[in-house]
């Protein structure tokens, strides 16, 4: 699989047994989990590993963060998945993305569009929650991810990254060159200038600025 180099460092600051990983919101987590992974081992003959990383935000989530927490430790007893309690901050943060194979981030709103912007930055495949504004619009534009409306898309496309090591590295590649090529600091602080010198430009002369709807 890919990423040993890293999984080997991650595994070292964790002290965890980390093979086939993918990080995933507990919001999902329970106990269908172990029939999922019974469908991958069945379907292409390897054994994956769920990885649920992160913490509770907000103090009104506290039961059911109880209740997603006691989910995955329940599969972390029957050893197909580790829970990683920690504030997703830092390098650490990075460190704890960059030694999973595909990452899923489940959401309600808007809010996980940094998360989004570290998955990208790290070149991971991805599964996401769709219509969702921002995060949609960057997963069609990359090219870098799977959407899913409904539990049964979600199943559906776990199994399919789980299995196809292949398409994993082919929106690994899609995502890389949306880095470099679209939206890399160089490409966005030129775009900023360009609108800067437009802006002066129609100071002077007094004319309005016309945009390309894509500017």
């Amino acid at each position: 699989m890919k990423n040993e180099n890293r999984k080997a460092e991650i595994n070292e600051k964790l002290d965890k047994n980390l093979n086939n990983l993918e990080i995933l919101s507990s919001k999902y987590i329970n106990k269908r989990n172990l029939k999922r992974n019974e469908e991958i081992k069945k379907k292409c003959g390897q054994k994956w590993n769920l990885f649920a990383a992160g913490t509770i935000r907000d103090p009104n989530h506290q039961r059911d963060y109880i209740m997603w927490k006691s989910d995955v430790l329940d599969l972390q007893s029957k050893g197909i998945a580790h829970y990683y309690e920690f504030i997703p901050r830092g390098d650490i943060y990075y460190k704890v993305m960059g030694i999973c194979d595909f990452i899923i981030l489940p959401t309600i709103d808007e809010t996980q569009s940094g998360t989004l912007a570290r998955i990208i930055s790290l070149n991971k495949p991805y599964i996401t929650t769709a219509p969702m504004e921002g995060l949609t619009a960057q997963t069609l534009e990359s090219g870098g991810g799977l959407l899913f409306t409904t539990k049964k898309m979600l199943k559906k496309n776990v199994i399919r990254l789980a299995c196809d090591e292949n398409l994993r590295m082919s929106l690994g590649e899609n995502l890389k060159h949306y880095l470099d090529e679209v939206v890399s600091w160089e490409i966005i602080a030129d775009k900023y200038n360009q609108a800067y010198d437009l802006a002066r430009n129609a100071k002077i002369s007094g004319k309005p600025v016309v945009l390309e709807p894509e500017f």
